[in-house]
C-alpha cells in the first residue's frame, strides 16, 4: 500500500483516505475514494498521477469550486464530473475565479493569477449536477448522499456514505481557521450547515485539510468548536463598534482580527480578512445587532 493511501478500515477495504501533500494544507488537500469515485483533486499533482495509476478512478463528486479542491481535474481526462448546480458555472469558468473571490483590480490579483497558473487550473465539464439528499449507488455495497451544505460556497457539499456512516466534510473542515471569503460564502448559511452536520449519524469524518476524525462524540465535539470560531470573531468585531461613533470596513484593514499573522500571501489575505469581516456585518444587519449609518456601523 502506498503511503499517501489509507483504508477508512479492515471492514471496508474499498473506501481510502487520500493524505494530500504538505499534510493537505493549502493549496492542496485531502481526498476520499470510494471503489472508482474520487471525492475532489487537490491531493496534487504528484500524488493523484500515482494515485491513478494504481486505482481506477471514474467519477469525480467535487465539493465546491476552490482551487485547492479541483486542482487535479486536468489529469483524469476521462472521469465523469460531478458537483453542486450552484458551483458548476466556476467549474466550467475558471477565469472568473478572481471576480467570485472578490479581488479583480486588486493588489492581490496578480498575486493569486500566479498562484493559479502555477496549479495549471482548467476548465472542466460537469456531466451532471448534484442535488441535496440524491443519493449516488457505488458499486454493490456503497451508497453516497450528497448533502447541501452551504457557506464556505454556494454549492459546497459534504458526502455520506450510508453504510458505513463515513462522510467527507470537504471545508467545513474542522482545523482552527474557518474560511468564507467567496462572493457567494454567506456566513449564517456556513453556521446552518454546521448544525445540520450535528443531526448526522457519522461515525468517520473525512476533511479536506485536518484529515480523519473517529467517533461520533468526538465529530460533534470538533463541529462545535468549529462554530465557536465563527462566535469569537463575531465578539472580537462587535467590540469594536458603538452605539453612536459608526465604523468602518476599511477601519479593520490590517489588524489581524481573522488572520493571526499574514503569510507570503499578505495582499490576498488583508483582502480576504476584509470581505469575511463584511460576512459578520452582513450577518450582525440580518439579525438586528447594528444597522448601517453614513456607510459605516453602529449598535443597535
Amino acid at each position: 500500500m502506498i503511503d499517501f493511501v489509507q483504508p477508512i478500515s479492515d471492514e471496508f477495504k474499498k473506501i481510502n483516505f487520500i493524505k494530500g501533500a504538505r499534510e493537505g494544507k493549502y493549496p492542496y488537500s485531502h481526498s476520499l475514494l470510494i471503489e472508482d469515485f474520487l471525492i475532489d483533486t487537490g491531493i496534487s499533482s504528484r500524488l493523484l498521477r500515482k494515485l491513478k495509476r494504481l486505482y481506477p478512478i471514474n467519477n469525480v463528486l467535487l465539493s465546491h469550486w476552490h482551487e485547492d479542491h479541483t486542482s487535479g481535474n486536468r489529469l483524469l481526462p476521462n472521469a465523469k464530473f460531478f458537483i453542486h448546480a450552484k458551483d458548476k458555472f466556476l467549474i466550467e469558468n475558471v477565469h472568473k475565479f478572481n471576480e467570485f473571490y472578490g479581488i479583480c483590480n486588486s493588489p492581490a490579483e496578480e498575486e493569486f493569477e500566479w498562484l493559479l497558473e502555477s496549479l495549471k487550473l482548467t476548465n472542466t465539464k460537469i456531466e451532471r449536477v448534484l442535488e441535496d439528499q440524491e443519493i449516488i449507488y457505488v458499486g454493490d455495497d456503497y451508497q453516497i448522499q450528497i448533502i447541501h451544505t452551504p457557506g464556505h460556497t454556494a454549492g459546497h457539499c459534504t458526502f455520506l456514505e450510508l453504510n458505513t456512516k463515513v462522510a467527507f466534510l470537504a471545508d467545513i473542515d474542522l482545523t482552527k481557521f474557518v474560511f468564507y471569503a467567496g462572493t457567494d460564502s454567506n456566513l449564517i448559511q456556513f453556521e446552518e450547515s454546521i448544525e445540520k452536520l450535528k443531526k448526522v449519524d457519522i461515525e468517520i469524518a473525512v476533511t479536506g485539510h485536518k484529515g480523519l476524525i473517529k467517533g461520533e462524540k468526538k465529530i460533534k465535539e470538533e463541529l462545535n468548536d468549529y462554530k465557536s470560531i465563527i462566535h469569537k470573531r463575531d465578539d472580537r468585531i462587535l467590540s469594536y463598534l458603538s452605539e453612536s461613533k459608526p465604523i468602518f470596513l476599511e477601519d479593520f484593514k490590517g489588524k489581524n482580527l481573522i488572520y493571526k499573522y499574514y503569510s507570503e500571501f499578505k495582499q490576498y489575505e488583508i483582502l480576504a480578512e476584509l470581505i469575511m469581516i463584511q460576512k459578520h456585518f452582513d450577518k450582525f444587519l440580518e439579525i438586528g445587532l447594528i444597522r448601517s449609518n453614513n456607510n459605516g456601523y453602529i449598535l443597535n
